[in-house]
C-alpha cells in the first residue's frame, strides 16, 4: 500500500466534497429489526463469533512502555493480562494462575514477575512457570504445560491487538486490511498515555452507533458543540474499518487540521498531520478522535459489551504526542473532562433511553439514512461475522459478499 497516496486521495475527495457542500450518500435508506439491540441470543453470537474471534484493539503501546508494564481488563467475560516482557514483546494472557484460577493481577502496574496472590505460584513475563511455592510438598508437574494461557497478539502502529481465543490461527493482515498502515502515520509508538476513564452505557452497538455518524452533533450536542455544528460525514472504508471526515470549513475540536486550507497548497506539500483528519473507526468497537487543545492528542474510545445485552462499558484513553507540560496541563485536563462530559452526560444517557424504548418490543425496526452510511457499513460487518461459522478462516470471512 502506498500510504501517502491513499491519504492524499482521501484529502482530495474531502476538498471536493467541501467545495460542493454535499457528501457521498449511501445508495438507500436501510432498516434493521430493533431486536439487534435487545435479543440475548444475538448478543451471545456477537460475543462468540465476533469478540472472541477477531483481533481486538486492547491497548496503546505507550500504556505498556517499559518491560514489566501490565494492563488488566475484562473482555466479554474473559479476564486479560497484557504484559510487556523483558524482551520488549507485548503478550496477552488469561489473567489466571494455572494452579487454581486465581487472578494474578488486580490492577495495572509494573511487575518483575507475575506472582499469584493465593498460593504464590510465580510466572515469568513471557508466561512460563517460574516457581511453585513449597514445591517439594506440592509434588511434580509438567512445568511446560503449566505456563499461562496465552492469546495471539500483535503490536503495530503503536497499538496492541489480540484474539481472545488461544487456539486461533491469526491472520492479522487480512483483518486489518492495511488500516494499521494508515494509523501508523500518527506515530503512536512514541506517544504518551495521559489518563483513562470508564463510563457505563446501554447495548454495545447502541453506544457505538453514536461514534459512526455526525447527524446528531448539532442536536444532541447543541449545548456543548453548538447548534451551528455540521451534521455531514464523508465516509472512507477499508475492509470493516472506516474513517469519517466532518464536512465543515470551521475550526472545531473534532477536527485535527484545516482541511480546506490544503486547497491552496500543492499536493506534494500537504503536511502529514492534515492528512490524518477526522474520526478513525477500528472495527468492531474502537474510535480514535484527534484534538489539539493541551497539545496534539487523541481520544481512543473502546466500547465493550457488558454482562447483559443491555449493558456496555465505554473506556476513554487519552494519548498525547508529548507529555503535557505545566503550560499545557490545564488545557489537556479540560479537554479530557470536556470529552468525558460529552459522552457521559449526552451520548450514553441517550443510548440508555433508546435501550428502554427498544426493550418494550413495540418499535419493530430502526432506520439508517443515506447520510449514515458508516452505521450501515458497521452493522453489515457485525452481521457478516455473527452469521458466519466461527471456524471459517478470517480471509474467507473478509472476502464474502
Amino acid at each position: 500500500m502506498d500510504v501517502r497516496s491513499v491519504l492524499v486521495a482521501d484529502a482530495r475527495r474531502m476538498l471536493e466534497r467541501l467545495a460542493s457542500g454535499s457528501i457521498t450518500r449511501a445508495p438507500k435508506v436501510t432498516s434493521r429489526p430493533s431486536s439487534i439491540y435487545t435479543d440475548a441470543d444475538q448478543f451471545e453470537r456477537e460475543k462468540e463469533h465476533l469478540f472472541r474471534r477477531v483481533p481486538l484493539l486492547l491497548a496503546a503501546s505507550c500504556e505498556l512502555r517499559n518491560p514489566g508494564d501490565c494492563k488488566v481488563m475484562d473482555v466479554v467475560g474473559v479476564p486479560l493480562l497484557i504484559v510487556r516482557g523483558k524482551d520488549g514483546v507485548v503478550r496477552t494472557f488469561l489473567n489466571a494462575c494455572t494452579h487454581r484460577g486465581a487472578r494474578l493481577m488486580r490492577e495495572c502496574g509494573n511487575a518483575a514477575r507475575l506472582t499469584c496472590p493465593y498460593h504464590a505460584w510465580s510466572f515469568r513475563l513471557d508466561g512460563s512457570l517460574l516457581s511453585i511455592a513449597a514445591r517439594e510438598s506440592f509434588g511434580e508437574i509438567d512445568r511446560d504445560a503449566a505456563g499461562l494461557v496465552s492469546f495471539p497478539t500483535t503490536e503495530r502502529a503503536g497499538l496492541v491487538w489480540a484474539i481472545i481465543d488461544p487456539a486461533a490461527e491469526p491472520d492479522f493482515d487480512a483483518f486489518l486490511s492495511g488500516f494499521d498502515q494508515l494509523l501508523a502515520q500518527f506515530g503512536f509508538d512514541t506517544w504518551h498515555h495521559f489518563k483513562s476513564r470508564s463510563l457505563p452505557g446501554a447495548n454495545w452497538k447502541l453506544a457505538f452507533d453514536a461514534h459512526l455518524e455526525f447527524y446528531h452533533l448539532p442536536v444532541l450536542h447543541r449545548e456543548t458543540f453548538g447548534s451551528g455544528m455540521s451534521n455531514l460525514a464523508e465516509y472512507f472504508y477499508l475492509g470493516p474499518h472506516q474513517r469519517l471526515g466532518l464536512l465543515t470549513k470551521a475550526d472545531h475540536v473534532l477536527e485535527q487540521d484545516d482541511i480546506a486550507g490544503l486547497a491552496d497548497m500543492p499536493e506534494s506539500e500537504w503536511p502529514l498531520a492534515s492528512l490524518l483528519f477526522g474520526e478513525w473507526i477500528v472495527f468492531p468497537n474502537v474510535s480514535i478522535n484527534c484534538f489539539y487543545k493541551g497539545g496534539r492528542g487523541v481520544i481512543l474510545s473502546q466500547v465493550w459489551p457488558g454482562q447483559t445485552v443491555g449493558e456496555s462499558e465505554t473506556v476513554q484513553i487519552f494519548l498525547h504526542e508529548n507529555p503535557p507540560d505545566e503550560e499545557h496541563l490545564a488545557d489537556a485536563t479540560a479537554m479530557s473532562d470536556f470529552l468525558g462530559k460529552v459522552v457521559g452526560t449526552e451520548d450514553l444517557p441517550m443510548s440508555r433511553e433508546q435501550q428502554s424504548v427498544l426493550s418494550s418490543g413495540l418499535l419493530r425496526e430502526v432506520r439508517f439514512g443515506r447520510n449514515e452510511g458508516g452505521v450501515q457499513h458497521f452493522h453489515e460487518w457485525v452481521d457478516r461475522f455473527a452469521d458466519s461459522p466461527k471456524d471459517l478462516p478470517m480471509a474467507q470471512v473478509m472476502q464474502r459478499p
